[in-house]
């Protein structure tokens, strides 16, 4: 009986067809990969603009408050509890007229301590230089003694040898007169010397005591002084301002809690965003419109310090200014960076905080394709387009949140 014999695919044949398919499989990842991501949109979703040229305006458009030209802080000397509150906001007030009163009974005991100690040193030293008040007296006193004792033993010594020498007086008289001289003579030498000695040392005893007893009345008429600093007083003539304390509310040493207006002009303050930071400088000019008017103001302080993504400026009116200013009038102003140009502009919208101005939607059609852009400076109203954009073209502006990871728009009406 004949046997069947099967055929044995060829190995080759396995092979080709395995580089088939994964030939097959790397063309068809590589098309999918070079698609660009699509993405339908409605028209009613988006808004766009066209890219225009025109007279692009440098300017910053700020909202500026009036406020004193110059102002004095008021400042807690010294911390406690609010006792008492003699004003009010807005009142108007003269120079050391009393604005509040603050109690802290652990640092009035202490002035009371330190007033004691200090009194009590002042004491002791007054007590010092009444002795040496003392000893100079008695000092004198034996100075005094010891010449008048001198001189009573010259004149006995001249006396008896006067008798001595015409041989009437005996000569032991005169030895004594001799010698008693002689022993007040040392005796007022040597009170004399200690006198110089003594006197000098206690001359600078005396004058350093006396000009610790000026430096400690002085400490202490301070510190008397300092007791006042619980009574809180405008340090100018002005209306008071900014002024919101309560009752009982602890007040901190060195704490601001208010301002005193000089009423001695105005200026005008503004917030500036970050952005502007690098952009502004004294000197540069704005305008502002009251009533039908305008005026002219200029930048004259930048106080750097960024809180909560912005800066202040203050402005000054260069000439004329509104009638019947004041304090807390809020103006709009537009601050010219630099001269106007003709520019290729966009309308300003919400795509750039999602591109950072490096690219946009370029709308073709019934299509919107993402196309890098350089973008230049920026008004209130419009962006400068550097490159990347011609005019006549229409862009999209609005909102790119769930935009942001496709390249080709599908627009829907």
């Amino acid at each position: 009986m004949d046997t069947k014999i099967v055929k044995k695919k060829s190995k080759l044949k396995f092979v080709l067809s395995g580089l088939a398919i994964l030939v097959f499989l790397t063309l068809s990842s590589l098309y999918f990969v070079q698609q660009k991501k699509t993405y339908n949109v409605s028209v009613e979703n988006i808004q766009t603009d066209e890219v225009t040229q025109g007279k692009f305006e440098d300017m910053l458009m700020v909202t500026a408050q009036t406020q004193s030209l110059n102002s004095s802080l008021i400042n807690v000397l010294e911390g406690g509890a609010v006792k008492e509150i003699f004003t009010e906001d807005g009142q108007m007030l003269t120079k050391d007229q009393p604005i509040a009163r603050v109690y802290n009974p652990n640092t009035e005991f202490n002035y009371m301590n330190q007033e004691t100690g200090i009194m009590q040193q002042i004491s002791q030293m007054r007590n010092t230089l009444l002795e040496l008040k003392n000893q100079e007296l008695a000092q004198d006193k034996e100075l005094l003694q010891a010449q008048n004792d001198y001189n009573t033993a010259l004149q006995t010594f001249n006396l008896q040898k006067r008798l001595y020498d015409a041989e009437i007086g005996k000569k032991t008289d005169y030895d004594i007169s001799v010698q008693n001289l002689t022993y007040q003579k040392q005796r007022k030498s040597i009170v004399e010397k200690g006198f110089s000695t003594e006197k000098g040392s206690r001359n600078a005893q005396m004058s350093a005591i006396t000009n610790s007893m000026g430096q400690m009345d002085k400490s202490l008429q301070i510190l008397r002084s300092n007791k006042n600093n619980f009574l809180i007083v405008a340090p100018a003539s002005g209306r008071l301002s900014s002024f919101v304390i309560s009752m009982g509310e602890n007040l901190t040493t060195g704490q601001s809690i208010g301002k005193i207006d000089l009423m001695d002009g105005y200026k005008l303050v503004a917030k500036v965003d970050e952005y502007y930071i690098n952009k502004l400088q004294n000197g540069i000019k704005g305008m502002l419109d009251n009533n039908d008017k305008s005026y002219e103001v200029m930048i004259s302080k930048i106080l750097p310090e960024v809180k909560d993504g912005q800066f202040l400026v203050e402005l000054s009116f260069t000439d004329k200014k509104p009638d019947n200013l004041k304090i807390g009038m809020t103006f709009g102003v537009k601050l010219k960076l630099s001269a106007d140009t003709q520019s290729i502009m966009i309308p300003k919208g919400n795509f750039s905080k999602d591109t950072n101005g490096k690219w946009i939607f370029v709308v073709k059609g019934n299509k919107a394709e993402k196309r890098t852009i350089s973008l230049g400076r920026e008004n209130p109203l419009y962006y400068e387009v550097l490159s990347g954009l011609k005019v006549g073209e229409t862009v999209i502006t609005s909102d790119y949140s769930d935009l942001k990871k496709y390249e080709i728009l599908d627009i829907k009406k």
